[in-house]
């Protein structure tokens, strides 16, 4: 998948994009820059209706590919030294939304298929769109 960054992109429609492909991870930016296996601090998130232009002093116009197999730290880096953007992967966890410090290696098809399994509510859908009642219910004893 690519994303078009640009000064007029905000930074909502770069997590839709990302979302589209990922729906569940999620990206958010920040005012500075993490190592790997470090968080941001939530102070410093930066408003998706923000344009790109409005935050970053280098002002690259570009196309940024997603590789699903491409590690999250690899993903991170990549905006920061392509774009100037400060980014965090973000997956989900039962019903919140957990910055992916430790798993950092994880590729992004990995840690979208791990979050997907991490909620329940996915689960039991997935089980309740499976299974007719009669599949699940033991006609005789064995």
């Amino acid at each position: 998948m690519y994303i078009e960054i640009n000064d007029t992109t905000t930074f909502r429609e770069i997590e839709e994009v990302f979302a589209a492909y990922y729906p569940w991870l999620r990206l958010a930016f920040y005012r500075t820059e993490h190592q790997p296996f470090e968080a941001s601090p939530e102070q410093e998130a930066l408003s998706p209706g923000l344009r790109v232009g409005d935050f970053r002093k280098t002002h690259v116009t570009g196309l940024l590919y997603i590789n699903p197999l491409e590690q999250v730290q690899q993903l991170e880096k990549e905006l920061q030294q392509l774009f100037s953007l400060p980014a965090q992967v973000l997956y989900k966890e039962k019903n919140a939304w957990v910055q992916s410090t430790g798993m950092d290696t994880f590729t992004l098809k990995e840690l979208n298929e791990l979050s997907r399994n991490a909620s329940d509510d996915e689960l039991v859908r997935d089980y309740e769109e499976g299974f007719e009642a009669s599949d699940v219910k033991p006609t005789a004893l064995l």
